[in-house]
């Protein structure tokens, strides 16, 4: 079998849900890809500036939309109203599961990014090798950025290993 009737055999063998949930998952590791390269490229500058990391995160948000309206555009024009479907009983339960873990990256995410934050400003503990300003806010943002993309991951292993129950 060549590589191209290979795709097209995986193509068919997955559901509408799992492309839908791996087209999200693509979309979520690209804007993590895209803030975390935008930090590391960042100058000093840049990462103590206000106005640099509004606009850095202003632009994540407005990539964000635009490719999940993107995507769900063509997902329509490809579906055969499928998106308008109501997920059965197996579906909410995968999403449960995929929930129940982004909830748990999000509440640790967020302690993480308190303890931080009090660290910070009652100079509590040794001098950090690494001054990174606004760091409880990158905690913040990199927690739900984790948890968008271990929703989706969760959702798809569970969706196709059907062990949901686990």
């Amino acid at each position: 079998m060549t590589r191209s009737e290979h795709f097209k055999e995986f193509l068919q063998s997955i559901s509408f849900r799992e492309l839908t949930l791996s087209i999200d998952l693509l979309v979520s590791v690209y804007i993590s890809y895209f803030y975390v390269n935008s930090l590391m490229n960042a100058s000093t500058q840049q990462l103590s500036s206000v106005s640099w990391l509004s606009g850095l995160l202003l632009q994540v948000l407005i990539y964000s939309v635009i490719l999940i309206v993107l995507s769900y555009l063509l997902l329509s024009f490809i579906s055969d109203n499928e998106l308008n479907q109501p997920p059965d009983v197996r579906e909410k339960q995968i999403n449960l599961v995929g929930y129940k873990y982004k909830a748990i990256i999000l509440q640790t995410g967020i302690c993480v990014a308190i303890v931080q934050y009090q660290i910070e400003a009652n100079n509590w503990g040794p001098a950090i090798e690494y001054n990174i300003p606004y760091l409880p806010m990158h905690v913040m943002v990199g927690a739900f950025l984790i948890a968008e993309i271990v929703n989706y991951i969760a959702q798809l292993y569970k969706g196709r290993t059907g062990d949901i129950y686990e």
